[in-house]
């Protein structure tokens, strides 16, 4: 499971980000781009585990927030946070900083995405913890990968950023609950896969929505508990 680093919950309510939520039917809740949508962030089955589904889409930041993150967070920085505004979403949030781990993961029908962890909070209850590449690893620039698993040698640790959220899923059988915290990648797709091929660790800079999620803002609380 990722080790939760800090955390704190903020409003953004002037936001100039061409991201935007989008809802399509019952619990089913996408990702959009200057409208065109890039992600199904699946939660639109209650039972299954999980599940998600990608378009693609190179988002080109601002160079201070690219090189911040290239350089790595190590505290969550009011000014920073600020900056961000420009890419994140108007709405409730809680911002966390967090050291991963991840392995990446292939499905049959080609779908990638990293499991980050697993913890069992009771006998019939667990968190699994995703993160999900918007771009496909055959997108990327192998040159840029080497350089950050270079980096890392040496041991440098970027950061990645994030929109996450927490589901609720109630599966058929094996457990009464899984928490599904899911990250979508908005920077940092490079160091991502670098950080998996090296079996290294990595820092994200995670805004996980509030009002997004399909958990109770006490389930949202637990979590972090569970995690510090």
């Amino acid at each position: 499971m990722s080790k939760l680093l800090s955390y704190k919950e903020i409003r953004i309510s002037s936001s100039t980000s061409p991201i935007e939520y989008k809802s399509a039917g019952y619990r089913q809740r996408y990702l959009a781009i200057e409208r065109k949508e890039i992600a199904n962030t699946g939660i639109d089955c209650e039972t299954c585990l999980f599940y998600a589904n990608v378009s693609g889409m190179d988002m080109k930041n601002p160079t201070k927030i690219s090189n911040k993150l290239n350089q790595g967070i190590h505290t969550l920085d009011q000014d920073f946070i600020s900056d961000l505004s420009c890419l994140i979403p108007n709405g409730h949030y809680v911002v966390t900083l967090l050291k991963v781990y991840p392995r990446v993961k292939r499905e049959a029908h080609g779908t990638e995405y990293y499991k980050a962890g697993l913890r069992n909070m009771s006998s019939m209850r667990k968190i699994e913890e995703y993160i999900v590449p918007i771009q496909s690893s055959e997108s990327l620039n192998p040159i840029a990968i080497n350089e950050y698993i270079e980096r890392m040698d040496v041991k440098e640790t970027p950061t990645a950023l994030s929109i996450s959220f927490l589901d609720i899923k109630y599966p058929l059988k094996d457990f009464d609950e899984v928490w599904v915290y899911s990250h979508f990648l908005l920077d940092g797709h490079h160091k991502m896969f670098a950080a998996g091929k090296a079996k290294k660790a990595i820092t994200l800079l995670s805004f996980l929505s509030i009002d997004e999620s399909f958990a109770n803002k006490e389930q949202i609380d637990k979590l972090f508990h569970v995690l510090t």
